[in-house]
């Protein structure tokens, strides 16, 4: 004899009472004052990402020349002074990302890339330093 089938939401269920509190996820705390180097690129104005009236993880209304980053763990609202040859301008998380399979550990607004000289490259190694929360 076999065991019935479940039912999709019995699985979820299942799912969710099994693995999701194993493997749950919680932002970092933000270690003020810490420096670190980050492999970067930027995010808006492109074909498919943020179109007209699309929002950010913690619901603004994204516009592409805010000084703002997307961080996978990163607390929102928390300020960090980006520097990138040569050149600095502080951000405000306000998103998640990038994708762990890009590579990046931190996604900029077109503001900020542009401000910081990245736009002409695309990514580059930016030295990141967390001020705090804003």
């Amino acid at each position: 004899m076999t065991a019935p089938a479940l039912a999709h939401h019995d699985h979820a269920s299942h799912y969710l009472a099994h693995h999701a509190s194993r493997h749950s996820w919680r932002p970092a705390e933000a270690p003020q004052g810490k420096g670190f180097t980050v492999n970067t690129s930027f995010y808006g104005g492109g074909p498919r990402r943020y179109e007209p009236n699309s929002h950010t993880a913690n619901g603004e209304l994204f516009n592409m020349w805010d000084l703002t980053a997307a961080h996978r763990t990163l607390p929102m609202g928390t300020r960090l002074r980006l520097t990138y040859a040569g050149r600095s301008v502080v951000v405000r998380i306000n998103d998640r990302g990038p994708a762990v399979w890009t590579g990046r550990g931190l996604d900029v607004s077109r503001g900020a890339a542009v401000q910081l000289g990245l736009i002409e490259r695309g990514t580059g190694q930016v030295h990141v330093e967390v001020l705090g929360k804003s």
